[in-house]
């Protein structure tokens, strides 16, 4: 009886002792008062465009949509449309039809440029506000970019329901 009351006082303290642990190795990668660098990530989704227009320094723009929907979902969207607005990427994900036209839209209030990451020979585009760019893939593919401004956004080019 007496090994048997030791053994789980043991093993009490151990389990203890394992989540003190993890309490501060979870207080240390918080990046909140860390000295240590690290940071914290929050994602958080681009609000939606739900006007027809926008006004940036005084020009008015059309926001794109996707046919038979009122605006494009933040978050994964099945189409061909993707906008920049001073909030981030809209959608965040976009899966795409191979051999469909995929337009970038700058709708943010400043001149951006949209570097492809893990695409070989893809070259960083330059938009002006207001300035589209265009890709089309004949094979699939799935790839990230990001933006002067620090959004990033993924894409997925397949065969996809519509």
């Amino acid at each position: 009886m007496r090994i048997s009351t030791r053994l789980r006082r043991r093993h009490k303290v151990g389990v203890l002792m394992a989540f003190a642990l993890a309490a501060v190795v979870g207080t240390g990668c918080s990046g909140a008062g860390s000295s240590q660098g690290t940071a914290t990530t929050t994602t958080v989704l681009t609000p939606a465009l739900e006007t027809p227009t926008t006004t940036i320094h005084g020009h008015t723009y059309p926001v794109p949509t996707e046919p038979g929907l009122p605006d494009i979902n933040p978050s994964v969207a099945t189409g061909n449309q993707i906008v920049l607005t001073d909030k981030g990427f809209l959608p965040y994900r976009l899966l795409s039809n191979l051999n469909e036209k995929i337009t970038w839209t700058n709708l943010s209030s400043h001149p951006v440029t949209i570097t492809f990451l893990h695409m070989p020979g893809s070259r960083p585009k330059h938009l002006p506000v207001g300035g589209t760019f265009t890709f089309t893939s004949a094979t699939l593919a799935n790839f990230e970019y990001v933006s002067s401004t620090g959004f990033h956004g993924l894409a997925a080019i397949g065969d996809f329901p519509s």
